[in-house]
């Protein structure tokens, strides 16, 4: 609160004044950090531009140069948190600007069980046809039956990466037929060990740098009841080896909840800041994904590319909406659809359009139930150099959903099951299954480029309680007491031989 006070004023001040005093310059003159306008020196209205830029002002005119010094805390965006660290070196808060922001992790109530678990060296397997047919079939599936379970049409956003990353760290956990189909919905012909070698090889190779960034992180909850649960340590070390997971004894309380909900956070880059509200008596274990990616398009949509537009709705409703236009050169098209893919800066990341055909009078709900591991890739491999003009509307949200009647209709039932379910390669203490999976995903896309996150939990059960309540019945014959609590002194003192006599 003293810190927007003494922010108003400043602001008021430099408004009233016109300019601001100017800060000492940086040794390195040539690139003075926080002179957005260029002018020379760094003042309110810097921070003003930059605010006016974030928000989507395209009349705030911002040169490469102006653009490149904006970026206060080298994070590789220009944001509201660059606006602040401007407004705060301008009133006197911090003396240095274009100093890189470093993202610190939280530290956690809940205790490490890897200090004593290195990941070892494993080889990985290179992403071939088989397991990019597998990977492909999985993201057909799991948008099909995600969207049929949509109880109204709505937005939708899954992530299979985040979804088989949570799911093969659960499965190097079970046994037999729970195993069996788990292995057969994630990678169809291969095993287990083969789909770790896979998913090493192929997260290893997703590539991160600074206009397209990619971070994916891996962590199991274990709750502090050895009763309840006993990890082997040959789990924790599988999970360590190919999916980098953490693990952590925490005892699953109101502490372990914000745990959870903060590292979520952290490794979705603030963009699922919550994944639970609680977590229920029986649940053992918590195995979770997240990833993020951030990344600007090679070609950014400029101020005359963006106009308002028309959109209709599924229902024929027609809204008017932000449109950005642009020229692409890669288009695709197969018998029920047309679309183009618009890459992301660096080349390494695209993002492609997919538009039913209105001449083949096919809904969206119609070709995601034409789609399949085939039909995916020859949509892709379609793509041709050819000019198109497209048209995408702005747009930005939230989706969560639970995927366990997914999953059950996808072929994976035994995992699920209190009493068939065999994940004795996890819990080596009591029965476990799978209670719960949540998925939770968001996205922005507008004129600078992309922010997607994803977040995927799968929440195992142990069948048996905690700890057996003690018991007391009062079915044979017994003493009793009435008491004052103060002197513990009997007041009353008998026993009951037969409790139908009344003594009249």
């Amino acid at each position: 609160m003293k810190f927007r006070k003494h922010t108003s004023a400043v602001l008021a001040a430099c408004i009233l004044a016109g300019s601001c005093i100017t800060p000492t310059a940086f040794a390195d003159t040539a690139l003075l950090y926080g002179d957005t306008d260029q002018s020379g020196e760094v003042d309110v209205s810097d921070a003003v531009l930059v605010a006016r830029f974030y928000v989507g002002d395209w009349t705030a005119r911002i040169t490469d140069r102006g653009l490149e010094v904006s970026d206060v805390n080298l994070d590789g965006d220009v944001d509201n948190m660059d606006v602040i660290q401007i407004i705060r070196y301008i009133a006197g808060f911090d003396v240095k600007l274009g100093v890189a922001e470093e993202r610190i992790e939280s530290n956690y109530n809940a205790v490490n069980m890897m200090q004593n678990i290195e990941p070892a060296e494993v080889k990985g397997k290179e992403a071939d046809s088989a397991f990019i047919e597998s990977q492909l079939a999985l993201t057909a599936n799991l948008l099909r039956e995600t969207s049929s379970r949509q109880t109204a049409p709505d937005n939708l956003l899954i992530s299979p990466l985040s979804i088989s990353q949570a799911l093969a760290m659960t499965a190097n956990g079970a046994k037999g037929q729970t195993l069996s189909e788990m292995e057969k919905l994630l990678g169809g012909d291969a095993d287990i060990d083969a789909l770790n070698q896979y998913y090493y090889g192929y997260t290893s190779t997703l590539p991160s740098e600074k206009k397209a960034s990619f971070h994916l992180a891996n962590s199991i909850w274990i709750r502090d009841n050895e009763n309840m649960i006993q990890v082997p340590e040959a789990f924790l070390q599988t999970n360590a080896n190919y999916y980098g997971a953490g693990a952590f004894r925490a005892p699953f309380d109101a502490s372990t909840v914000l745990d959870i909900n903060n590292w979520v956070k952290f490794h979705t880059h603030d963009m699922i800041p919550k994944l639970v509200d609680s977590l229920d008596p029986q649940t053992a274990m918590v195995l979770i994904n997240a990833l993020a990616f951030e990344a600007d398009w090679m070609h950014p949509y400029e101020e005359n590319h963006v106009s308002d537009g028309k959109f209709t709705l599924s229902d024929g409703t027609t809204i008017e909406v932000p449109m950005m236009y642009s020229e692409e050169y890669g288009y695709i098209e197969d018998e029920w659809a047309t679309g183009f893919i618009k890459k992301y800066s660096g080349g390494n990341y695209s993002f492609a359009a997919i538009l039913p055909k209105e001449s083949k009078s096919v809904t969206i709900s119609d070709y995601i139930g034409m789609m399949d591991a085939k039909s995916l890739q020859k949509l892709l491999k379609s793509r041709s150099d050819e000019p198109v003009d497209t048209a995408m509307p702005k747009f930005k949200f939230a989706y969560d959903t639970s995927l366990s009647e997914t999953l059950k209709a996808l072929g994976m039932g035994t995992a699920f099951s209190m009493t068939d379910a065999d994940f004795s390669n996890l819990n080596a203490a009591q029965q476990t299954y799978i209670d719960e999976v949540l998925h939770k995903t968001f996205i922005q896309v507008d004129e600078r480029g992309t922010k997607a996150g994803a977040v995927t939990a799968v929440l195992m059960k142990a069948t048996a309680v905690m700890d057996k309540p003690k018991e007391v019945f009062l079915n044979r014959p017994f003493l009793f007491m009435i008491f004052d609590e103060k002197t513990q002194l009997p007041i009353f003192i008998g026993y009951v031989l037969d409790p139908t006599k009344t003594g009249e």
